[in-house]
C-alpha cells in the first residue's frame, strides 16, 4: 500500500517538473546543431547521452514522431517518466542493474518496430560518464547506428548531492544541442572497446557543444 502511495507522489512532483520544465523551456536560446547524415523520416537510431544531460536530447528531440526511452521502475524513474509521457515520449520499463535482458528486448522489438530508442548510457545509478553496454548491445542486435550527443548550457544548477550531478538550465540561458555522427557496431565487435569509443565521443561532443554558447 505504502507503495502506491509513494508511486502517486513521486507522479505529482513528476507532474510538477512537466510544468516547471515547460515554463523555464519558454524562456531559453535553444540551438540545434543538426548532422546531415542523420534522417529520422528515413531510418530509425539509438540516441546515447549522459544522465546529467538528459533534459538536452528531451526537449530537442521531441519532434520525432516514434520514440521511446528506458526508464527505471524506481521511485526516481516515476519523477522522470511523467514529464516524458507528457512530452511524447513512449515509456519502456526496465534498469540496466536488473531485469536487464527483458528490457533490451523490450527495446529491441521497438527498435524493429522503427522507434527511436533514447536512454543515458550511464543510468540508472552510474558511475557517472561510464558508458554501459545495454545500448551498444541494441544497437549492434537492431543493426541500427548508435548517434552520441552533446548539451551545454550556458548558466545551469547542478545538483551536487546526485550520484550523476544532474544539471537543469536557469531561465533565460542558452541551450546547444549537438548530435554527433553515427556509430556503427559491426556483429563481430568487441562492446567494451566501443564502450570506450562511445565514452570519448560523448565527452567531446559536451566540449563541442560548449563552445557556441
Amino acid at each position: 500500500m505504502s507503495d502506491n502511495k509513494d508511486t502517486a507522489k513521486y507522479r505529482r512532483y513528476g507532474l510538477a517538473l512537466y510544468y516547471l520544465l515547460q515554463i523555464v523551456k519558454k524562456t531559453l536560446k535553444i540551438k540545434i546543431v543538426n548532422n546531415e547524415n542523420i534522417d529520422t523520416k528515413t531510418d530509425n537510431y539509438v540516441f546515447a547521452f549522459w544522465h546529467n544531460k538528459l533534459l538536452g536530447p528531451t526537449l530537442c528531440l521531441r519532434s520525432i514522431e516514434k520514440k521511446a526511452v528506458l526508464a527505471s521502475p524506481s521511485k526516481d524513474g516515476e519523477l522522470i517518466s511523467v514529464p516524458l509521457e507528457k512530452l511524447g515520449f513512449e515509456i519502456i520499463r526496465g534498469s540496466s542493474d536488473k531485469n536487464s535482458v527483458s528490457s533490451l528486448l523490450t527495446l529491441l522489438k521497438h527498435l524493429k518496430k522503427g522507434y527511436n530508442i533514447g536512454t543515458p548510457v550511464d543510468g540508472p545509478k552510474g558511475p557517472i560518464y561510464e558508458v554501459k553496454p545495454g545500448l551498444l548491445y541494441l544497437a549492434q542486435k537492431g543493426k541500427k547506428f548508435i548517434v552520441p550527443t552533446g548539451t551545454a548550457y550556458s548558466n545551469c544548477w547542478i545538483f551536487n548531492k546526485a550520484w550523476d550531478k544532474f544539471q537543469f538550465p536557469k531561465p533565460f540561458s542558452k541551450m546547444v544541442f549537438l548530435i554527433g555522427n553515427p556509430i556503427e557496431i559491426p556483429k563481430n565487435a568487441i562492446i567494451e572497446d566501443y564502450c570506450d569509443i562511445l565514452k570519448n565521443e560523448l565527452n567531446r561532443l559536451d566540449k563541442e557543444a560548449e563552445k557556441y554558447i
